[in-house]
């Protein structure tokens, strides 16, 4: 149960989590208020001003659905237990530290987004066919960086080098060849660079 709530500040937050968990996105300011029977969306507004001055979410933009749990309240993260030890195993019952979203490990905003692996041309730099990997579009590709970028209409990953008047796309697997492209090409472009991989096993 949350602390340091009001009774009605509790049960919006709560409502907000329930509505995370079952529809996968939080709710608005008016379905908060009509689900209360409040008068007018300004009641809900003036309870998740509250709930963000405690830190229990946070608002970032003018969307309708801009409210964000915090992580480790987040009824969509997975549970973080500690570190894994080479002792006695551990109950994540006894050892709940809060829980593990994306958010945790990547900087997430609006040009974030993800891009399933296919192909084995970077499975030296720990990126396996299958792998999803994140990339941030919002920001600038430097030398050398993993990214994402376009080549004609397809996407791919490649360790990306800038040459004078081109672009060098290396792969990571020495079976693949690098890619050279015109700096100026309307057929080549920069997604981003690539700051994370996830992996289901």
């Amino acid at each position: 149960m949350a602390k340091g709530l009001t009774k009605r500040q509790r049960e919006v937050f709560d409502f907000v989590c329930s509505t995370m968990r079952e529809e996968a996105r939080p709710p608005t300011v008016r379905e908060i208020a009509d689900h209360f029977g409040f008068r007018s969306p300004k009641a809900a507004t003036d309870h998740l001003d509250a709930l963000e001055r405690k830190g229990y979410v946070r608002r970032r933009n003018r969307k309708a659905r801009n409210i964000e749990v915090r992580a480790e309240l987040s009824p969509q993260g997975i549970p973080l237990v500690g570190r894994i030890a080479a002792g006695s195993p551990i109950l994540a019952v006894e050892n709940l530290e809060g829980s593990l979203s994306t958010t945790d490990l990547y900087e997430v905003d609006e040009k974030t987004f993800a891009l399933q692996v296919e192909g084995e041309s970077m499975t030296g730099a720990g990126i396996m066919p299958g792998d999803f990997v994140i990339v941030d579009g919002g920001a600038d590709v430097r030398e050398g960086a993993v990214a994402a970028v376009r080549i004609g209409d397809e996407a791919t990953v490649k360790r990306v080098f800038f040459e004078k008047n081109r672009v060098r796309l290396k792969p990571e697997n020495p079976d693949y060849d690098e890619i050279i492209v015109d700096k100026g090409s309307e057929e080549f472009a920069l997604y981003g660079p690539v700051t994370g991989v996830m992996r289901k096993l």
